[in-house]
């Protein structure tokens, strides 16, 4: 017999829907990293051609990054007072970006993926950014979500760097 978990309320001078509302954007995030770390991961595994070590050894360290990003989302979700969804089918019903499944890219098509696949998370953490100040009043996860933004810039960046002049 499952054992109900009494939670202690998180007095931290926002209101419950205002909490509620940042777990909400906080479980979208970690859905979405899920999807990108799988993405990555399968990329890293299946990547062929004359430029596999250098970008199976990049997609590893996007990977870890994005792994690390992961436990701080979830951890963050906790500091609300609230569970982090923590199986596969919840982060699939949660994430904004969509899976492939079956589908194995050429290596530029993999980084071209992995670099709109960033761009689109920059764009919906923007959204998120601003819904979090402006609608919930929550400086403390507009500044995680912009240094999210930042780091997924960066690995947007080193990726792009593969597409141009002769690239792969």
């Amino acid at each position: 017999m499952a054992t109900k978990i009494k939670h202690i309320k998180v007095n931290d001078g926002l209101t419950s829907e205002q909490q509620s509302g940042v777990v909400e954007l906080l479980k979208y995030v970690l859905a979405d990293q899920h999807v990108l770390y799988m993405r990555m991961r399968n990329y890293h595994w299946n990547i062929t051609g004359p430029q596999f070590q250098p970008l199976h050894a990049l997609i590893e360290n996007q990977y870890d990054q994005i792994a690390a990003a992961i436990d701080d989302t979830a951890e963050r979700i906790r500091q609300y007072g609230a569970f982090a969804p923590g199986t596969l089918k919840e982060m699939l019903e949660l994430a904004r970006l969509d899976e492939e499944p079956g589908v194995v890219p050429s290596a530029r098509e993999m980084v071209a993926n992995l670099v709109a696949d960033h761009e689109a998370v920059i764009r919906q953490l923007r959204e998120d950014t601003k819904t979090a100040g402006d609608t919930y009043g929550d400086i403390s996860v507009e500044d995680y979500f912009t240094g999210l933004v930042q780091d997924h810039q960066k690995m947007a960046w080193l990726l792009r760097a593969h597409l141009e002049g002769e690239g792969i």
